[in-house]
C-alpha cells in the first residue's frame, strides 16, 4: 500500500491514531479502536493537552487533562484531590514561612524556588527573566518567589547566605540549589529532569 494515498487520523475520543486512505469510499471513517467518527482532514480535531500533576499525599504522577482542571481530579493512587491552584496562571507565586508546605512541598508541579531581596541589585536584573520563565512554563513548573528579608525562617532552614539564589523542589524534596541567576533556557535545561 503506498503511504502517500493513507491519512493518519487521531481519534478524538480515545487518541488513538488511525490510518486512512485518502479516498475512503463510503465517505465516514470510523477508529479502529473505539468506532467513534473520526474527524475530517484538517478539522484540527486532536487530542487534548495533559498536564502531569504529582498528588501532594503520595507524590503520584496524574496525567489529567487541561479541560478537566476544573472539576477536582483526584489521584490515580491514593484518590486525593489534586491541588490545581495557581498552575496555569504563568505568574511566580509568593512564597512565605507561612505557606511553604502548601506552596513548595505539595506542589502537584515541580517548582523552581527564586530567593530575592529588594536591595540586592543581581536580583533586578534576575526577576525579570525569573518573570519570564514561569510565563512560558506554565502548567510544567510553578515558580515561587522567596524574599529573604521578611521571611528569615526559610533563609535560615535552606541557609540562604546570598541572593539570588535558585532551588528545584520535586515530590516535596530538595532536589538541587543553584547559587546566582542564569538565563531562561538553562533554567529550563536545569528544570527538564523533573518534567
Amino acid at each position: 500500500m503506498d503511504s502517500n494515498s493513507n491519512l493518519i487520523l487521531t481519534c478524538g475520543n480515545c487518541g488513538t491514531k488511525n490510518r486512512v486512505p485518502e479516498k475512503k469510499t463510503d465517505g465516514v471513517a470510523k477508529c479502529g479502536k473505539c468506532r467513534s467518527i473520526l474527524p475530517e482532514p484538517g478539522e484540527g480535531a486532536a487530542v487534548e493537552e495533559s498536564l502531569r500533576l504529582r498528588c501532594g499525599k503520595c507524590y503520584t504522577k496524574n496525567r489529567v487533562p487541561r479541560g478537566k482542571l476544573g472539576k477536582a481530579p483526584k489521584c490515580g493512587k491514593c484518590g486525593e484531590l489534586l491541588s490545581v491552584k495557581d498552575i496555569l496562571t504563568g505568574q511566580p507565586v509568593l512564597v512565605s514561612d507561612t505557606n511553604f508546605d502548601e506552596s513548595v512541598l505539595q506542589s502537584p508541579l515541580p517548582v523552581l524556588m527564586y530567593s530575592w531581596a529588594p536591595w540586592c541589585s543581581g536580583c533586578k536584573t534576575t526577576t525579570p527573566i525569573i518573570h519570564d520563565f514561569a510565563f512560558d512554563a506554565k502548567g510544567k513548573v510553578r515558580v515561587g518567589k522567596l524574599n529573604v528579608d521578611t521571611n528569615p525562617l526559610l533563609s535560615s532552614r535552606f541557609n540562604i547566605m546570598s541572593v539570588p539564589f535558585l532551588h528545584i523542589f520535586d515530590g516535596g524534596q530538595m532536589k538541587d540549589s543553584l547559587p546566582g541567576g542564569m538565563p531562561k533556557h538553562q533554567l529550563m535545561m536545569k528544570m527538564a529532569p523533573y518534567l
